[in-house]
C-alpha cells in the first residue's frame, strides 16, 4: 500500500512539473508572436494565458475533470505573467533568433502531449480516446493563440505538427507494458515529439498529398 502511494505521489509530481514546462514553453512563444504583432502588455498576458491553458482547459471539460487545474492553483498564473513579461523586457535578445517560436512550441507541443495523455488514462479512457486527448491538450491552446492573432495556426500547416503528437502517445503507450520508470517514459517521450518537431521544421517533413491526379 505504501508503495502504491509512494508511485502515485511520483506520478502527480512529473504531471505537475510537465505541466508548468509545457505553460513555460507555451507562454513564451506566445509572448513572443505577441511582442511581434506589436500587442502591449495586458495582451501579450492574455495571449500567453490562452496559449498556455486552453488545450488543458478543454481536455479537463471533456474528461469531467473538476475543478479546473488553474483555478484552484495560481502558480500557473503567475508563471504565465512571470514569463510574458520577462519576454517582453527581453525581447530584442529572442528576436535575434529567428526559429525562437518554433523551437518553445515544440517543447510545449510534447510536454502537453505527454500530459494529456497521462490524464486521460488517469480516468479510464482507452487508446484512441488517450490519443485524442493528447492532441487536443497540445495544440488546441496553439490554435486559439493563432486565431486571436489572426495568424494560420501552425496545426493547420503543411509541416508535422499533429503527426508528431500522434506518435509520442502511441511510444508512450507501448511503453505502458515495459518496466521503464514513468520519469523515463515521460521524458523520452517529450524527446521524440520534440526531435520529431523540429526534424520536420529544418528538413521540411510533410504528410503525403492523398489526392488523387487528375487524369
Amino acid at each position: 500500500m505504501i508503495q502504491l502511494n509512494h508511485d502515485a505521489l511520483t506520478a502527480n509530481n512529473i504531471i505537475y512539473l510537465l505541466d508548468l514546462v509545457g505553460v513555460f514553453a507555451c507562454s513564451a512563444a506566445a509572448s513572443l508572436l505577441a511582442k511581434r504583432l506589436q500587442f502591449d502588455v495586458l495582451g501579450a498576458i492574455m495571449i500567453s494565458f490562452v496559449g498556455s491553458v486552453g488545450g488543458g482547459t478543454l481536455r479537463d471539460l471533456l474528461l469531467n475533470r473538476h475543478p479546473i487545474y488553474w483555478l484552484y492553483d495560481l502558480n500557473y498564473l503567475y508563471l504565465i505573467i512571470t514569463v510574458s513579461v520577462f519576454i517582453l523586457i527581453f525581447y530584442h535578445y529572442f528576436e535575434r533568433l529567428d526559429s525562437v517560436i518554433r523551437w518553445f512550441d515544440a517543447v510545449g507541443l510534447a510536454a502537453f502531449t505527454v500530459i494529456g495523455v497521462e490524464a486521460a488514462l488517469s480516468r479510464g479512457m482507452q487508446m484512441p480516446i488517450v490519443i485524442l486527448m493528447g492532441v487536443f491538450t497540445a495544440v488546441v491552446g496553439g490554435v486559439l493563440r493563432d486565431i486571436i492573432c489572426r495568424q494560420i495556426p501552425l496545426v493547420l500547416q503543411k509541416e508535422i505538427y499533429i503527426t508528431a503528437s500522434v506518435l509520442g502517445s502511441l511510444y508512450y503507450l507501448a511503453l505502458l507494458h515495459t518496466s521503464v520508470s514513468p520519469w523515463l517514459r515521460s521524458i523520452s517521450t517529450i524527446i521524440l515529439i520534440f526531435s520529431v518537431r523540429m526534424l520536420a521544421v529544418y528538413r521540411q517533413w510533410n504528410l503525403p498529398n492523398i489526392t488523387l491526379k487528375r487524369r
